[in-house]
């Protein structure tokens, strides 16, 4: 099931407690192409970005796109935060961030339709099943309520703060507070969205409201490059090379972005906040990929030095980038820290376990070691990686690299990732 922040919370949390030393957390390809090149100065030609590996690509696997897209707002009665959430929605509709987000991947200009009302009383708890009874119950059949179903419509199920959407998968503001899927409204497969309200969720700097736009902005970015991700998926994948990617993130657009600490932001010229999207025409020029970007540092990151691997586990046979290592052996690895342009100062650089940041396991997969935590454009850190336990799922197991810059509430303040992948 594609969701937002579904484990993310855990990650965020464990994060930010080991950067709050360095005093750096805010709320809430193909192999390297050669050696670090010279990091600026009068020598050599003027300041040169040490050279990285290419950034990664979310690939369509084929599906449609919505491309004259509307959402249609399914809410309670009595919600107290429906007027912020229409006025985000127009907001988002009317600004130039939807288009900056998504126009790339083909889709078209937001529509937002006049909300329609749950006739049910909010209840505490509601299944993802039953939703989409509603759905259908009233997109289809003779004079539906709702208009016939449209597959160009996103179906947003605005949920009250105390309705707890709860399955086998997981449940609202304990493991995510919003998803996207398609369901079957007569004829038709449609996409759907479903957003929770979860005061707290994304941490104590962002307001209930922010909370709610953030994770509604996340799906119907999501729900618009990939509305149908069962039947007809669109962009829901990283490309080869980055496999990884996928593994942690989910591997959507609004997943790319949605570890980073400046996830969030409230766009020039806006009310509300939104969750940073990836652009992939951004990381083919080697800018920042998470749009609408703010900072006005240069974009930065930390790259691990990776190879060819085969996966194992949930891809078996699968050939993308990363290491090889046997269980109870360790290996070390150059990181290099590239910037696109001078840096006035080092950035920050932490490694992270995916089974117990990411997927929440009480043991690591991996003992993580740096030699050091900080530099900038053309220095190299060494990195000691030895596994532990491999992960059935995913076949081996993965790190996360973060680089920070600045400091939260400082116009330079910047949060980038990389990634890598072990087999055993």
């Amino acid at each position: 099931m594609p969701t937002y922040a579904r484990l993310r919370r855990l990650f965020v949390l464990q994060l930010c407690a080991a950067a709050l030393a360095a005093g750096a957390c805010g709320g809430g390809g193909a192999p390297a192409n050669g050696d670090p090149g010279p990091t600026g100065g009068a020598g050599g030609g003027g300041f040169h970005p040490a050279a990285h590996p290419a950034l990664p690509q979310v690939v369509t696997l084929g599906g449609r796109v919505l491309t004259a897209p509307k959402v249609l707002p399914i809410v309670t009665s009595g919600d107290p935060g429906l007027a912020d959430v229409t006025a985000f929605l127009n907001e988002l509709a009317g600004t130039a961030t939807w288009a900056a987000v998504t126009a790339e991947y083909g889709v078209g200009p937001l529509t937002v339709l006049p909300p329609v009302t749950m006739n049910t009383p909010a209840a505490k708890t509601v299944s993802d099943s039953t939703l989409q009874s509603i759905l259908a119950a009233n997109t289809s059949g003779t004079n539906p309520p709702w208009g016939a179903a449209d597959a160009q419509t996103i179906y947003l199920f605005l949920l009250p703060e105390g309705t707890i959407e709860q399955d086998s998968d997981g449940a609202c503001c304990t493991d995510f507070d919003g998803y996207h899927l398609e369901a079957r409204a007569g004829s038709l497969s449609v996409p759907y969205a479903v957003s929770c309200a979860c005061p707290g969720f994304d941490g104590p700097a962002v307001t209930p409201v922010q909370e709610r736009t953030v994770a509604i902005s996340h799906e119907l970015f999501e729900s618009a490059t990939d509305p149908l991700p069962s039947s007809d998926p669109a962009y829901v994948q990283e490309d080869d090379a980055d496999y990884v990617w996928t593994l942690v993130t989910d591997g959507e657009v609004a997943d790319m972005c949605e570890f980073n600490d400046d996830a969030n932001v409230v766009p020039p010229g806006a009310t509300y906040m939104v969750q940073r999207s990836w652009s992939n025409a951004a990381a083919a020029r080697g800018d920042n990929p998470c749009l609408p970007s703010l900072t006005t540092a240069p974009y930065l990151n930390t790259f691990p030095a990776l190879g060819p691997i085969t996966a194992s586990g949930i891809a078996a046979g699968f050939k993308t980038q990363g290491l090889a290592i046997p269980i109870g052996q360790s290996k070390t690895i150059a990181l290099t820290l590239s910037s696109a342009a001078p840096t006035d100062n080092d950035w920050t650089v932490q490694v992270f376990d995916y089974d117990q940041a990411v997927a929440g396991a009480s043991a690591p997969g991996l003992t993580l070691s740096l030699d050091k935590s900080s530099g900038r454009n053309g220095d190299v850190l060494h990195l000691t990686v030895a596994p532990k336990k491999a992960d059935a799922q995913i076949g081996g197991e993965a790190f996360v690299v973060t680089s920070t810059y600045g400091k939260p509430g400082d116009p330079d303040f910047e949060s980038q990732l990389s990634m890598g992948f072990v087999t055993n």
